[in-house]
């Protein structure tokens, strides 16, 4: 029982967040023309875009700069089922997420040294999430002390919200400095190596039960957090491309095929007091504040079907479970699929796009808090980081699909934009390991009535989640001599 006395009873209370990307915490593309298709871009040079996508295939002297306008959808709730032990169910309904859509900006100069060799510098928002639900109702009063739940009155037993956001706030921002160099080793084969300087903010805050008089008789929550953390951390990309010479396959001819690899290191970042007090809250040990960006390979091809198409497609291979702070949440390794068209013409040039990856998050096998040994750490351990994962890092959409295009606006200067939809998807995860420690503890723990020991494994505990997101990225192209 010694871990399960430092749980804290702050009730089914957690994290939740807009995330601003929809590869794990990754945006599917970066620039409008790679975004428009799908994410893809591995094997097909865009110019100064291709700095952070492939950065062997940036060239010409260009200029990039728009942004991406983010209109996530994100609701979440969490029940509890008490009606084993004399209780009530919660019927709690989805909270939406009362935090603004966001801007994340995109600048990319590239610059051809001579006819082999190019360098530039980019500047992208690449991930990012977001939340406010300050609008939850609070409530407050042991039923086990006979205490009524009341948000207007000073008792300091908080026992969570109505919904079950605990009122969080939070906020991750993370942009990319890139200097990409590139260089044509022959006809055929080019290379490219750019070094990153990323940087991260990150802040959480959440309703732990403090409490203050509002001087018009009623009181009103002071928020648990520490302001924001910042940090930077550095890594390297490499790129290769390859223009495939024209082959034939059953007196099929095959012309204009070109492949790409690049390979993307490990970035960490430590942002100080944010993730160790938020699970230190929830009775949970051994977890730092490292939440590194994950390494990352992908391979892709581009076909020209003719003089004005190329469709596309890459695949990349994300090592979220090897990745500091997403390996402790139980994430997993994702493989992301893009596909890709682009029809090229005088005045207008139409792409379109599908992205599919496979949710890195998962439900972690829990099951009751108590058992023969009494309290079960790791049934509750896995119970916390369900609920986490789906209220605090909703990485749930899986489907992208995405349309665009660029207007010529003169003969050295275009519009692009993208439009980005994911589909509505709805996760639920088991959380009653969770709900049952903190009945068992707000019940007197050792000292609870018969009727809860005895029933305490009925009680039952389900958080949901429902996530779609839509977004629109414009980029002026700007060429020059």
């Amino acid at each position: 029982m010694k871990k399960f006395n430092k749980i804290l009873t702050i009730g089914l209370v957690g994290f939740s967040s807009s995330l601003f990307a929809t590869n794990g915490d990754y945006l599917i593309g970066l620039g409008p023309k790679s975004r428009a298709m799908g994410g893809a871009g591995i094997a097909y040079s865009m110019g100064a875009e291709s700095a952070l996508v492939n950065p062997s295939l940036i060239e010409g002297k260009r200029v990039m700069f728009g942004g991406s306008y983010f209109m996530p959808n994100v609701k979440f709730k969490s029940s509890v089922d008490t009606t084993a032990i004399g209780g009530t169910n919660s019927a709690p309904v989805y909270q939406d997420n009362d935090k603004l859509d966001s801007l994340i900006p995109e600048v990319a100069i590239s610059y051809q040294i001579d006819d082999d060799t190019a360098w530039g510098i980019g500047m992208f928002g690449i991930a990012g999430m977001g939340v406010d639900y300050h609008k939850d109702q609070p409530f407050y009063g042991n039923p086990f002390l006979g205490h009524k739940p009341s948000p207007t009155t000073p008792q300091n037993e908080y026992i969570g919200t109505k919904n079950g956001t605990n009122q969080l706030t939070t906020s991750l921002q993370i942009m990319s400095f890139a200097i990409p160099y590139a260089k044509r080793v022959n006809d055929k084969l080019r290379i490219g190596i750019v070094p990153v300087l990323q940087y991260g903010a990150l802040s959480m805050s959440f309703n732990s039960g403090a409490y203050q008089s509002d001087g018009q008789g009623g009181y009103h929550n002071v928020g648990s957090g520490t302001g924001t953390s910042e940090d930077l951390g550095i890594g390297f990309q490499f790129g290769l491309g390859y223009d495939v010479p024209d082959f034939e396959i059953k007196e099929v001819k095959v012309k204009h095929l070109a492949l790409g690899m690049v390979i993307k290191t490990p970035i960490n970042m430590t942002y100080d007091h944010q993730l160790s007090d938020a699970t230190q809250a929830f009775g949970l040990e051994g977890f730092d504040d490292d939440l590194s960006q994950p390494g990352e390979i992908g391979v892709g091809l581009a076909y020209k079907l003719s003089k004005d198409k190329t469709i596309l497609f890459d695949y990349k291979y994300i090592l979220w479970g090897s990745a500091d702070g997403y390996e402790d949440f139980g994430w997993e390794n994702q493989s992301v699929f893009a596909l890709g068209f682009e029809k090229v013409g005088w005045e207008w040039t139409w792409r379109a796009g599908y992205n599919y990856a496979k949710s890195p998050i998962r439900e972690l096998k829990t099951g009751p808090a108590f058992d023969e040994n009494g309290f079960n750490y790791q049934n509750y351990k896995n119970a916390v980081l369900n609920y986490f994962n789906l209220a605090g890092f909703p990485a749930t959409p899986e489907h992208h699909f995405t349309f665009g295009g660029g207007r010529r606006i003169s003969q050295h200067t275009s519009l692009d934009f993208a439009v980005v939809y994911a589909p509505s998807v709805t996760r639920h995860f088991d959380t009653s390991a969770l709900a049952q420690a903190q009945t068992a503890n707000m019940a007197g723990g050792k000292e609870m009535p018969a009727q809860v020991a005895q029933n305490l494994s009925k009680v039952t505990s389900v958080s949901s989640v429902e996530h779609n997101q839509f977004s629109v990225t414009v980029g002026l192209n700007i060429k020059y001599y």
